[in-house]
């Protein structure tokens, strides 16, 4: 895990908080590009903000620069970011807007795959209906923090063991004792 805080440095070249998963199935420049838009839709990281070259912030994150860049390049081709004179990148006006609309896509990919998820796995659809209702009857939550967004939208390991779910301790052995 790699990370860096959310402070203006002398020279008025932001860094934020970005925690590197490297066993995550999702590519470092797009765990970097999350995380920046994160950052950007909370406020953390405001129009105008500069953020460090991509060698420099490889070399903080000690990753491959090319990462850094092709998630910089991303982050540009989106509108987020702009180059800067200093060499690196500055927050472009509007970007928040830009950033939570594209979050948002995310989330509604994650609640397609989880509904989809649900129907694969046996789930009926009454049943996963009332688990949309009765999130949604959740109170309101606040609007998340920098760091609350960035955990948000990182995966969680994929090697979890199957005890660790009460579910799977709970199914009863396939008929004969062997494996189903």
């Amino acid at each position: 895990m790699k990370r860096l805080h959310s402070a203006p440095a002398a020279s008025s070249i932001y860094s934020i908080m970005i925690d590197l998963q490297p066993d995550s199935p999702v590519p470092i420049p797009e765990q970097i590009a999350t995380q920046v838009m994160a950052a950007v839709a909370s406020g953390a990281l405001q129009p105008g903000a500069t953020l460090a070259e991509y060698r420099a912030l490889a070399q903080q994150l000690l990753t491959n620069p090319q990462a850094v860049a092709r998630a910089y390049a991303d982050l540009e081709w989106d509108g987020v970011l702009q180059k800067h004179p200093s060499g690196g990148m500055e927050v472009t006006e509007g970007a928040d807007r830009i950033c939570r609309l594209r979050l948002q896509d995310v989330a509604r990919r994650a609640l397609g795959q989880a509904v989809r998820q649900g129907l694969a796995y046996g789930l009926p659809r009454d049943e996963i209906h009332k688990a949309v209702e009765q999130a949604l009857a959740a109170p309101p939550a606040a609007p998340l923090s920098a760091a609350d967004l960035q955990t948000a939208i990182k995966n969680t390991p994929h090697a979890r063991s199957h005890r660790d779910s009460q579910h799977l301790q709970n199914v009863p052995p396939a008929e004969g004792g062997g494996q189903p």
